[in-house]
């Protein structure tokens, strides 16, 4: 063989791919780690946002609560007044022809008290 057709290089150095400088290895390492590390910034800002708004949404209900209770408790004693008047209703029906028609109009029946816990009662 002719040494002026042998290949462009010697075999006393390296060829260029297998370079020693290391910046070819480097540069994608230090790409990746840049990109895991904006990653990791965008993920603790959305938990940051997230802990915010579950803190708000906890005091929005603790206020939504608050003003609820009033309207609980009217409620409460309204069912109470709205029970007397239809056991008032049911007694009188016994005696008075009107209140009798009051109560086959309206199909108003007094309950058990055990049944009418389990017809509150969830299914």
């Amino acid at each position: 063989m002719n040494s002026d057709s042998d290949a462009d290089y010697s075999y006393s150095e390296p060829p260029p791919i297998y370079s020693s400088s290391g910046s070819s290895i480097q540069l994608p390492f230090a790409l990746l780690s840049c990109a895991i590390a904006m990653f990791m910034i965008m993920q603790t800002l959305a938990v940051f946002r997230q802990k915010s708004a579950l803190q708000e949404g906890k005091t929005q209900l603790v206020d939504a609560f608050a003003k609820r209770e009033p309207l609980v408790k009217t409620s409460g004693e309204l069912k109470s007044k709205l029970q007397a008047l239809v056991n008032d209703l049911l007694i009188l029906g016994k005696t008075d022809e009107d209140a009798k028609a009051i109560i086959a109009k309206y199909n108003i029946r007094q309950d058990l008290p055990g049944s009418a816990s389990e017809a509150e009662a969830p299914k």
